[in-house]
């Protein structure tokens, strides 16, 4: 899930531009981005200079319904970046650029397709990942070996991995104990590093620093570990909270001498530097004299054998040069900040350092005299156009890396991908190019198509892009306001171009300007929107709480496009309107207890617990997990009058642990007919189930289980009943299924699209086209998949398009 970016201001995202060579953000984004103006009607573009186009895309196929010898196409859903990309690594020749991502594996620059590729897929790692949610996670680290470029590390999902060949395979390099180990890629230290570091002279020397369980090194390229016993464990900065609550130990080889006995320094969180002359195999307490960090995010040592860091805690940048660590805030008279991130050029004495914001400092001269850095941001070529948000007043740093081959060139690791700038000896401006294309980030909430209209693809940050062009990159995401994540968009029959959505702003920082909750309507297909008039104060709340009404699932009736039913999340009261939002009445469920009479509680869950009913007026259905202490309203609920009142139509869960990331899903068309799936995996009956009847009779489907969601789609040719697809297993073998007579058969149109092992958290289907099918996932954007005229094929290495044999 997101994490909200911690320490971050609204005044950060209003404050004018500063030019010259006082302090200024480096532009753009975050997990925390905005030049947001102020004023609730900021978000509101009906004169947008860029109109987005909300015309279907057009069909590959015009068969209709299956075809003998039937293939499909499948590729990513265009639209790139948007996730924070967490660390850099590349090797002395520049042979092996690679960066990691904090929700869905880690990239490798792939210069021939200039482009970035996906190292984590079914065609690259071990047959023990190529399962259902096989790599669902962040790269806790990825590292180039120096002095083998072909050969990279990745720690991912408790294990490390080793590849020889540039990530084409991988072989787990830490079989046994004391894998897996513990970690989460997506926590709040994750710009914090490096966590795993290679020998710069030999490519069978690694170090890996967990958070929980201490150093450990291999001298066999993984083959086996040892415990670094003389490094002492991290102290947990939060022992209230579950586990161990701090970065992993960092570590770092003095590359400049490669001679035996040459230094290796490693940070262990709340207690300090620690130094080995064997290569790592045991550590000292690093000689100083006095004041020493117990924090620090990033680090790196010069050519000369001084060594700078970040601390963001601290809010100052250190170097220990003499056996003393210097304080440059107090020395050197720096502003105090939340450093993240520090550069060391290769060539010179010159350092670059940043803040979480991307405000900075260059030193020519290894730290003697620093001047500041004033920045601007701009789209790469070939890059998705609406990175230009990131020529902000926000910047979000989180790693900074010097080209060793390239003169001048610096990488930056950010909130929204990977940039770079060249920075000429002197110069103190920088002007940072997005180098993001490939990479796609983007966390999915939903998808949503009308008939006779584009898709719909929302998620966590950055919006709804539409896309009537599926291999073409977004120009911009609506609501039009520069951060914002949108959980859910609901269509009406009785208006197409009616949509409704539910979107919030994810950070908890920024409410300001009015729009912390942008939720509200549009009449054009998802081109322009309009807040709802009013907001309702559910009960335990305060009207004056900008996210009292947030996040949830929202719904609107199949013949009123002004009767909507919307149900917030922390398990607050649902409200329903029957004039578009001006006033909002309480839904009331008998028997309900105290104030959070909802059943929506964690904000992050793809979660879709609401529906309106497609084909009848009026009606919508609500499942209810029965969170304490309201166990009694477990069940399903419906309404026939528009929200007025609600019936409790089915007694308990519909199935088991429906309190995660549930589905439920109206058939078009077909009064009454829903799809239930609680789409969690850690339970004893994951199968999937149906009605027929308005939810008070449930059925299981025979042999379909582990179902993350259901889509429907137009109907084959001659068929009564709308294609249905699923993420799942059907008799217990995991892929993308297809069903076009009712459930009776199912086709397997692929184990894994374009080598995705990334969890699938919504699934949407075309209305207009037959067999066009869409899937999102939790870390790792939207792919597409429709019948076309291709030929099927293996999937290969850094694939990024697929053709699969329908049955195959």
């Amino acid at each position: 899930m997101p994490r909200d970016r911690q320490n971050i201001r609204f005044e950060q995202f209003v404050q004018p531009k500063r030019r010259g060579r006082k302090v200024m953000a480096w532009s753009g984004a975050a997990l925390a981005l905005a030049a947001i103006a102020a004023g609730a009607a900021a978000y509101l573009h009906r004169n947008d200079p860029e109109p987005l186009a909300t015309t279907p895309p057009p069909a590959l196929s015009q068969a209709g319904g299956p075809v003998a010898n039937e293939a499909y196409r499948w590729s990513a859903v265009a639209v790139g970046g948007g996730g924070f990309i967490t660390g850099l690594s590349m090797d002395p020749a520049g042979k092996t650029f690679v960066a990691r991502a904090d929700v869905y594996g880690a990239y490798l620059w792939d210069s021939a397709a200039n482009r970035w590729v996906q190292l984590a897929t079914s065609a690259t790692m071990p047959a023990m990942n190529r399962v259902q949610d096989g790599v669902a996670t962040g790269a806790f680290e990825v590292a180039v070996a120096p002095s083998r470029p072909d050969r990279i590390y990745l720690a991912i999902k408790g294990q490390v991995y080793r590849s020889d060949d540039r990530g084409q395979s991988w072989v787990v390099a830490s079989e046994g104990n004391p894998f897996p180990l513990t970690w989460d890629a997506n926590s709040d230290w994750r710009l914090y590093g490096p966590f795993l570091a290679v020998d710069p002279g030999n490519p069978d020397i690694v170090l890996l620093g967990s958070p929980a369980d201490g150093m450990w090194r291999s001298s066999d390229a993984g083959r086996s570990w040892r415990r670094v016993t003389s490094l002492p464990p991290s102290v947990d900065r939060n022992p209230q909270a579950e586990g161990m609550q701090a970065p992993g130990s960092q570590v770092w080889f003095d590359a400049a001498n490669r001679a035996s006995g040459a230094r290796v320094f490693a940070f262990v969180s709340g207690r300090g530097m620690y130094v080995s002359r064997d290569q790592g195999a045991t550590f000292a307490p690093l000689p100083s004299a006095g004041i020493a960090p117990t924090s620090l995010n990033r680090g790196a040592f010069d050519h000369k054998g001084g060594f700078i860091a970040a601390d963001g805690t601290g809010k100052t940048i250190w170097q220990y040069r003499d056996g003393i660590w210097h304080d440059l805030v107090k020395e050197k008279n720096l502003r105090a900040a939340p450093y993240a991130a520090v550069a060391v050029d290769p060539r010179s004495d010159r350092i670059v350092v940043s803040d979480i914001s991307g405000s900075g400092y260059v030193s020519e001269d290894a730290g003697a005299n620093w001047a500041t850095l004033s920045a601007s941001a701009k789209v790469g070529q070939g890059d998705p156009p609406w990175l230009k948000i990131a020529n902000g007043s926000f910047f979000s740093t989180g790693d900074l890396l010097f080209d060793p081959v390239r003169p001048n060139r610096i990488w930056v690791a950010e909130g929204m991908g990977v940039f770079y700038a060249d920075l000429q000896p002197g110069a103190t401006n920088l002007e940072w190019v997005s180098q993001t294309r490939g990479i796609e980030e983007l966390v999915a909430n939903d998808i949503t198509q009308a008939p006779g209209h584009a898709p719909l693809f929302s998620g966590w940050d950055f919006g709804t892009h539409i896309k009537s062009d599926l291999a073409a990159f977004s120009t911009r995401f609506v609501p039009r306001r520069s951060f914002i994540a949108v959980q859910q968009i609901d269509w009406t029959p009785a208006d197409p171009s009616f949509l409704v959505t539910n979107a919030s702003d994810t950070r908890q920082c920024c409410s300001d300007d009015g729009n912390a909750v942008m939720a509200g309507y549009s009449t054009d297909g998802g081109n322009s929107w309009t807040k709802f008039a009013t907001l309702p104060t559910p009960p335990g709340t305060k009207p004056d709480d900008p996210w009292r009404m947030s996040y949830g699932t929202i719904a609107v009736a199949s013949d009123n496009r002004d009767n909507i039913v919307w149900a917030p999340g922390r398990n607050r009261t649902p409200f329903y309107t029957t004039d578009r939002g001006a006033t909002w009445h309480p839904v009331r469920l008998e028997g309900a207890i105290g104030d959070n009479t909802g059943s929506f509680f964690g904000t992050w869950n793809q979660r879709k617990t609401l529906a309106a009913d497609k084909a009848k007026p009026a009606t919508f259905y609500l499942v209810h997990s029965g969170e304490a202490p309201n166990e009694g309203l477990a069940g399903l609920w419906r309404t026939t009058n528009g929200g007025v009142s609600w019936t409790q139509v089915y007694h308990g869960e519909i199935a088991p642990s429906s309190g995660f990331a549930a589905k439920l899903r109206a058939v078009p068309g077909k009064t009454g007919h829903l799809f239930f799936t609680s789409a969690f995996p850690y339970t004893t009956d994951t199968r999937l189930r149906r009605s027929t009847d308005g939810g008070a009779h449930w059925e299981v489907v025979n042999d379909v289980s582990r179902v993350d969601d259901i889509a429907l789609g137009k109907a084959a040719k001659g068929a009564d009943y709308p294609a249905i697809y699923i993420s799942g297993r059907v008799v217990g073998q995991y892929g993308i299924w297809r069903s076009i007579d009712n459930t009776r058969t199912w086709q397997r149109l692929v184990e894994f699209p374009v080598g995705s092992l990334d969890m699938v958290t919504v699934l949407g289907a075309d209305p207009d086209v037959f067999g066009r099918v869409y899937i999102g996932y939790k870390g790792s954007g939207w792919i597409w998949g429709e019948p076309a005229p291709c030929h099927p094929s293996a999937l290969k290495a850094f694939a990024v398009q697929q053709c699969s044999r329908v049955g195959g």
